[in-house]
């Protein structure tokens, strides 16, 4: 029984070392920022909106992916995707692109800032070909660790929406 006890010990204790001989790999941490997508209006996208992102961050590689939604916003379309490094400061590129089934709706996207502890901005565009027309629009990208940036924002929506149902029923 004692042999079985120090045998389960030092299998925990294993699996929860930062690295184990039998897994080199494991001793990379993975980050986690969840946060929201703002893009102004372009000729091809009227409704500028706010829509979700996700960055992971193992070691120094930063990917992100983003829903692409169609254009009244109702349905998703496809997933932006893409990567970049990330330097000991915080500081990031990424790089990525999304294209419609089609072929004919494409877009190829960059963004760039800083990551904090708890969150950060990212800056950039997104350079559309619609139907062998050319546009771009700005973007931005708030983060955080703890998602705060999208709850916050759905929050604000849920509470315009409320304050709209209630203006509707007392009108009536």
């Amino acid at each position: 029984m004692r042999f079985y006890v120090k045998t389960m010990l030092f299998f925990v204790a294993q699996s929860l070392s930062v690295e184990s001989p039998t897994t080199p790999g494991r001793a990379q941490t993975q980050e986690r920022f969840v946060g929201t997508l703002s893009c102004a209006k372009s000729m091809f996208a009227k409704p500028a909106r706010r829509e979700p992102v996700t960055i992971e961050i193992a070691g120094n590689v930063a990917r992100y992916r983003h829903t692409v939604l169609n254009e009244d916003g109702t349905a998703g379309v496809g997933m932006e995707t893409g990567e970049g490094t990330i330097g000991k400061d915080g500081k990031v590129t990424l790089v990525g692109a999304w294209k419609g089934r089609g072929g004919l709706y494409a877009y190829e996207a960059r963004y760039a800032g800083t990551l904090a502890a708890k969150g950060g901005e990212l800056a950039g565009n997104q350079a559309w070909t619609i139907h062998g027309r050319k546009d771009e629009r700005s973007c931005t990208m708030i983060l955080s660790k703890r998602g705060r940036g999208l709850l916050r924002w759905r929050t604000r929506e849920q509470a315009v929406e409320r304050q709209r149902e209630a203006n509707a029923r007392g009108t009536k």
